[in-house]
């Protein structure tokens, strides 16, 4: 597939080399902070360096007062208090988090989990009734409860009081709830609206800390929940989402959880070498996997549990249940890509809404994130059960979903998320209605133009940049993620020196320029041999720059994001 390279403009490059001189770091670095919105070097040792004192004052989040006080009166009552939360590893992280915080100061605190399966989404009504059967006089819901407007009234008639935590966008009214915490309310004065729902459980943890020493002590120890929780959800490592992950990540490194431990040692991966990309492709997917299959509620007693063996057996099972979770998506992956090879409009269509009574409705969410990325349109996922539809959509670059769905609300019976990622649910008689609807809203949106893929260049540079030096400096933008990802750099006028196929549809290259010599792989991108060897030799190519080591020997590496032949 072309992919089109947005790259530095005149200015940003201009801003980069006064940087570099400022920093007396390389250009390439310098522009990749100039990138990242630095223009200082004041800016840029606050991104380098991510420092807990830049927290946002959590007292500017809306509601936290009538929260704080909320609480302060469970605590002094010695109430019970109920945490309901969602499904996947944000929900779960949140749970853990605050019913450790609570538990800390002597509260009984019980939780509850909707099944995915049988309630979907959202603060359930079966989670209220299991609170007043716990006798709960209090519910905190943590990543989820915005929107739950029905639910909340419930509780109120059961007079359970509701403290509602969440990230998700709110509706044009908020729920009769004593506390609505999100920052993503109009009304909200909190600088930072980009928290996980993690995020947000914390910094009312944090504010309640500045009252109960028992509480400041839990909310430290448990800040590997935090980062756990933030970058599994995939919200933009940056700000303080940067600060929070990379302290949160010391603490796993050194973390004393049983049950992170041994996730950590089913998944392969060593402790004291955790980063971001671990919780994002090892951790993550395990801890989701008991949700999107059944019941999450193993996830909180693996984070819970103090006994070692019973972590282990735990982390066992959920590693077993994300095997089985690989082997339902390939078969949902298969099934769409199938429907998508037969049906007549594909290549004309600007939106791709697929559904079947086939699919397991646990995985659809990442089978549309694969279908997206692969076809680069905005792409909904439905599964159809006794008449119902449910479904996870999945933008592409500079698109927001949410407000799509927004213009097909009336097709719909529920729908929530944000701009990159949504869930619907609508009537099984309505799909080719919403699916029309749904086309119309992104062919206004979109142009033809932008479904050609993207490749962001943060820096375009001649081979001879490429250093070790270069390497240990972008190693200070750790943790990488969304909204901070590993940097990509450009490089035209390659010379192709040598090209193979290896592994299973890889592509081995090596390249030269200047002098300067080195080796690329692309996984995946074997399909792009041909087309090089008949290029006359002279290549462009995107990559991330890194170390690769090898019998004990490292040398510089290009992994290869684009690749295709010069003038193209």
């Amino acid at each position: 597939m072309k992919h089109r390279w947005e790259v530095p403009d005149a200015e940003a490059t201009e801003r980069a080399a006064a940087l570099a001189r400022e920093l007396g770091v390389p250009r390439a670095f310098a522009q990749i902070l100039v990138g990242h919105g630095v223009s200082s070097a004041d800016e840029a040792r606050a991104f380098l360096e991510p420092d807990r004192e830049t927290l946002h004052d959590p007292l500017l989040l809306p509601d936290i007062e009538p929260a704080l006080e909320r609480i302060r009166a469970a605590v002094s009552a010695g109430e019970k208090i109920f945490v309901c939360g969602d499904y996947d590893v944000d929900g779960i992280t949140s749970i853990v988090l605050v019913k450790r915080c609570l538990e800390a100061v002597g509260l009984d605190v019980g939780f509850y989990i909707p099944n995915r399966l049988l309630e979907g989404y959202g603060l359930s009504e079966t989670g209220i009734l299991e609170a007043q059967e716990f006798g709960a006089g209090l519910i905190v819901t943590v990543d989820s409860g915005v929107t739950g407007h029905e639910q909340i009234e419930v509780a109120r008639k059961l007079g359970i009081d509701v403290i509602i935590t969440d990230h998700h966008e709110p509706q044009n009214t908020l729920p009769d709830a004593v506390a609505v915490v999100d920052p993503k309310r109009a009304d909200s004065r909190y600088p930072f609206k980009d928290l996980a729902g993690v995020g947000v459980a914390y910094k009312v943890m944090q504010a309640l800390a500045r009252e109960y020493r028992d509480v400041a002590y839990s909310v430290e120890e448990n800040l590997d929940m935090v980062a756990v929780g933030t970058v599994a959800d995939i919200v933009p490592l940056v700000s303080e989402n940067r600060v929070l992950t990379s302290h949160g990540l010391e603490r796993l490194r050194t973390t004393t959880n049983p049950g992170l431990r041994a996730l950590m040692e089913v998944a392969g991966v060593e402790p004291a070498s955790a980063r971001a990309t671990h919780i994002g492709f090892a951790l993550g997917p395990r801890l989701n996997a008991a949700g999107r299959l059944g019941d999450a509620r193993i996830g909180v007693e693996l984070l819970t549990t103090s006994d070692e063996r019973k972590a282990a057996e735990i982390a066992k099972k959920l590693d077993q249940e994300n095997r089985k979770r690989r082997e339902l998506e390939a078969a949902v992956l298969d099934d769409a890509t199938k429907q998508l090879e037969t049906a007549p409009d594909t290549a004309s269509r600007m939106s791709l809404v697929l559904w079947s009574d086939s699919w397991h409705p646990g995985v659809i969410g990442i089978v549309a994130s694969r279908i997206a990325k692969q076809y680069n349109r905005p792409t909904v996922l439905l599964s159809v059960v006794d008449g119902m539809s449910k479904g996870s959509g999945r933008s592409i670059h500079g698109f927001d979903l949410h407000a799509a769905l927004a213009e097909c609300r009336d097709c719909l019976t529920s729908f929530g998320g944000h701009r990159h990622a949504a869930g619907v649910s609508l009537p099984e008689g309505r799909l080719e209605e919403f699916r029309d609807c749904v086309e119309t809203a992104v062919s206004k949106g979109l142009t033809p133009e932008e479904l050609v893929p993207v490749v962001e260049i943060d820096a375009e540079v001649a081979l001879e940049e490429c250093s070790f030096d270069l390497v240990n400096l972008m190693k200070q933008m750790r943790p990488f993620g969304a909204g901070n990802p590993e940097p990509v750099f450009g490089t035209r006028g390659l010379k192709l020196m040598s090209a193979k196929v290896v592994g299973n549809g890889h592509l081995k290259m090596t390249v030269s320029q200047g002098g300067t010599e080195l080796d690329a792989i692309g996984f995946g991108m074997a399909g792009s041999l041909d087309e090089l060897r008949a290029s006359g030799g002279m290549i462009a190519a995107a990559y991330v720059l890194e170390e690769n080591t090898w019998h004990g020997r490292t040398e510089l590496q290009l992994r290869l994001k684009d690749v295709h032949p010069e003038g193209y």
